[in-house]
C-alpha cells in the first residue's frame, strides 16, 4: 500500500509536486510513499510528507480523494497548505539524490498539470476535476 498527499495552495492555485530526473527520465510525482509495518494509509501519508518535505500534517488536515490501483493500492489524500516557498527535499530522498537521481519539490499550477509528465499519467485529470 502506498499513500500520497496532494498539497494544495489555494492562493496560488498550485500543488506541491516532486520533479524527478532519474536515469534520463524527466517526470513529476505526488509526494508520498509506501507503508511501513501495519500503518494505515493516513499514518503512511503523514509520515511520508514529514520525511520527504519536513511538513507536519495532522490526520484532521487530510481528506481522502481517491484510490488508484496500480501494482499496489495507492491512496491519494488532499491537504491545503498556506506557505508559498517550496521546501527542500529531506530524508531518504535527500540521501539518494545525485546528478542522475534528482528530487526537486516545486509548485505547479493546477491549470498546468495536464502539460507536465505527472506519474501515473491518469492522475492529472483526476486532480484537475477534484480541486
Amino acid at each position: 500500500m502506498r499513500a500520497r498527499v496532494i498539497l494544495y495552495n489555494k492562493e496560488n492555485k498550485a500543488v506541491l509536486l516532486i520533479h524527478r530526473l532519474k536515469n534520463g527520465r524527466d517526470y513529476w510525482v505526488i509526494p508520498g510513499g509506501g507503508a511501513k509495518g501495519n500503518e494505515t494509509p493516513v499514518e503512511t501519508a503523514i509520515r511520508e510528507i514529514n520525511e520527504e518535505l519536513s511538513i507536519q500534517l495532522k490526520p484532521a488536515a487530510l481528506n481522502q480523494l481517491f484510490e488508484y490501483k496500480s501494482q499496489e493500492d495507492e491512496h491519494f489524500f488532499y491537504a491545503e497548505i498556506s506557505f508559498i516557498a517550496a521546501p527542500e527535499i529531506s530524508g531518504e530522498e535527500k540521501e539518494r539524490s545525485n546528478n542522475a537521481n534528482v528530487y526537486q519539490p516545486d509548485w505547479v499550477a493546477v491549470k498546468d498539470l495536464a502539460q507536465i509528465n505527472l506519474m501515473p499519467p491518469k492522475i492529472a485529470c483526476k486532480i484537475i476535476n477534484l480541486i
